[in-house]
């Protein structure tokens, strides 16, 4: 789907970048640009930079980085089209009725395909385990507890044994070998050929994403065998880093707090309790998109990992992430090393709930679980308990909530507080002062010191950063570097789509505003790539050294072609090709002449 560009960019233009992101992040000027706390990663010093004149933000920390409309993206953990709207909606512009390429409607088309065969897939599975080929499956989720109700509202089924039952149901449904293939549903047998499903003999658990549309699969083994749960491959519709299973559930009780556990048994268990604000992730670590996800859906997180060693690990890997992604964080851990679906079901819901009440805060369980590495009668034992005690505290940014948490530390060490708030202040200044250096020593490398034109190539990415700038930014020297570069000569995919767009519009005689560059791009990290080529302010000593790290450059990429295409050569169409690529390095020289 997409809109005019002619439109999207009257909205970039209607929605001023230092505007919007105020109102997500106080900013304070500092010269020609201004400065905050990054929203996408947790920090102390400000290294998110916004440029008012180029309409474009980089985050020196994290690296984030692109226009008012790739803010929105990150911010509010929306698609392209989305974050038009809503910056549409802000500026008070009415949007027609969007279009869509051609290519984007084949992919839309694919993406419905596949959505509408993993719901056949799922009917199928559900319909195979009322019968009595599903009868283990059955007889587990009775001896599991998990109601008739709450298997139908989520769609419990059974992948049934043999080589390719699904694959020859949806194929006579009407869908395509092709298409079946893509959907990860089935894979290619390579020992005897053929086609055969992905799962069978395994309780299927059908995983939807936030809008509840069925996207994957996990699967539990039923009879012995390995993996014990089997989860679908990533596909265009299905990403384990950004989906959770029962979240389109959780987000129906409109509850701001989020209860987070590991396994899809644990999730049923507690949702059929009563608690419907909870989710599981999908046999994956919590990472930066699954917080980008569950951002619309929760502003507190409560914790429940299994209280065993692999559990505690999993739960301190979370915490960070979870935390950095802005939300309020809790920890719960289930006594008697029972996990939740056990303690419901020994102990009934309102003895979960009290669980729920006496979450403890994540600083407390890390300062809980630091203790259980050290023996605190031993004098040196306990001054490395304290040491690693401060340093978790120096990570808060609050003093009064420093201070409780201090004060308890230091009753039960019998240490004197002040000490322990000395190392605090010691290493926050540290930590402050190594981020300040590293910060200012990127900014003087992008905005002061010259970039690589200085030094000359540094990389195939950073050549074709160059290159992509001097051409968006200077016609002149456009004309000459377009002499050995065509856009097909730029190594990097995206890169390549830039210099599609850049060498359009300058031989059109287009405005080339870095701004809009971005536009042309509709996923975050493309956004990035493009946004990092326009964030670099190139100062040279003079024409020479232009010339000299133009040529450079340009030689650096064609060199870097050739190697690529000498290695995967399999014609002797290929081998010529090298060979013409090498005989022309040699004559690679931009010269811009005294008059530039």
């Amino acid at each position: 789907m997409y809109y005019p560009r002619e439109l999207i960019d009257e909205i970039r233009l209607q929605n001023d970048i230092v505007d919007v992101i105020s109102g997500y992040v106080p900013l304070k000027q500092k010269g020609g640009s201004y400065f905050g706390l990054c929203p996408f990663h947790n920090e102390n010093t400000p290294s998110f930079s916004v440029s008012a004149d180029k309409q474009l933000y980089y985050c020196f920390g994290c690296g984030a980085s692109g226009n008012v409309i790739s803010f929105i993206m990150q911010a509010e953990n929306c698609d392209f089209a989305e974050a038009v709207e809503k910056l549409a909606q802000r500026a008070h512009i009415k949007l027609p009725e969007p279009e869509f390429s051609e290519e984007m409607k084949q992919e839309e088309s694919l993406k419905t395909r596949l959505r509408d065969m993993h719901s056949a897939a799922g009917r199928f599975y559900y319909d195979i385990l009322q019968t009595d080929e599903g009868v283990k499956a059955k007889d587990y989720l009775d001896k599991r507890k998990i109601d008739p109700a709450i298997r139908r509202k989520f769609g419990l089924g059974y992948a049934p044994g043999g080589k390719d039952r699904l694959y020859k149901h949806l194929l006579s449904k009407g869908y395509k070998k092709a298409d079946i293939l893509r959907s990860g549903l089935v894979l290619e047998d390579k020992n005897n050929g053929g086609i055969k499903d992905r799962f069978y003999n395994r309780l299927m658990f059908p995983i939807f994403d936030i809008r509840g549309r069925a996207v994957g699969f996990g699967g539990r083994i039923i009879d012995k065998g390995e993996p014990k749960y089997l989860n679908s491959p990533e596909t265009i519709i299905f990403n384990k880093k950004q989906n959770l299973y029962g979240l389109n559930f959780a987000k129906e009780s409109k509850k701001k707090e989020l209860i987070l556990v590991e396994g899809y048994m644990d999730m049923l268990t507690i949702y059929q309790a009563g608690f419907k604000n909870v989710a599981a992730s999908l046999g994956t670590a919590f990472n930066r998109e699954h917080t980008r996800t569950i951002k619309n859906v929760a502003t507190d997180i409560i914790l429940i990992f299994d209280s065993d060693e692999a559990g505690t690990k999993a739960a301190l890997r979370a915490i960070p992430v979870l935390v950095s992604g802005g939300f309020r964080v809790k920890v719960v851990q289930v006594p008697d090393g029972k996990d939740p679906d056990e303690f419901i079901k020994q102990n009934g819901s309102a003895a979960f709930a009290k669980l729920l009440v006496d979450a403890e805060s994540y600083v407390t369980f890390r300062i809980k679980c630091a203790g259980k590495n050290y023996n605190l009668d031993n004098t040196e034992q306990k001054i490395d308990y304290l040491t690693e005690v401060a340093k978790i505290l120096s990570e808060i940014d609050s003093s009064i909530e420093r201070d409780v948490y201090l004060k308890e530390v230091a009753a039960k060490t019998g240490i004197d507080g002040n000490a322990i708030e000395s190392e605090i202040l010691r290493l926050r200044r540290n930590e402050s002062e190594a981020f300040r250096k590293k910060s200012e020593a990127e900014r003087k490398r992008l905005y002061e010191s010259g970039g690589a034109f200085v030094s000359g190539a540094k990389g195939t990415l950073q050549a074709q950063q160059n290159l992509l700038f001097i051409c968006a930014t200077n016609l002149t020297a456009y004309r000459k570097i377009k002499q050995f570069m065509s856009p097909e000569d730029y190594i990097d995919g995206v890169y390549i789509k830039l210099a599609e767009i850049i060498y359009r519009m300058n031989d059109e005689d287009e405005k080339i505003v870095p701004a809009d560059m971005v536009n042309f791009f509709t996923t975050v990290e493309e956004q990035k790539r493009v946004s990092e080529v326009f964030s670099v302010k190139f100062n040279y000593e003079n024409v020479r050294e232009l010339e000299k790290a133009l040529t450079e450059e340009i030689v650096l990429l064609n060199k870097t072609k050739a190697d690529y295409l000498s290695r995967n050569a399999s014609s002797a169409e290929d081998i010529q090709k090298v060979i013409e690529i090498k005989k022309n390095l040699t004559q690679i020289n931009i010269v811009l002449g005294d008059h530039y």
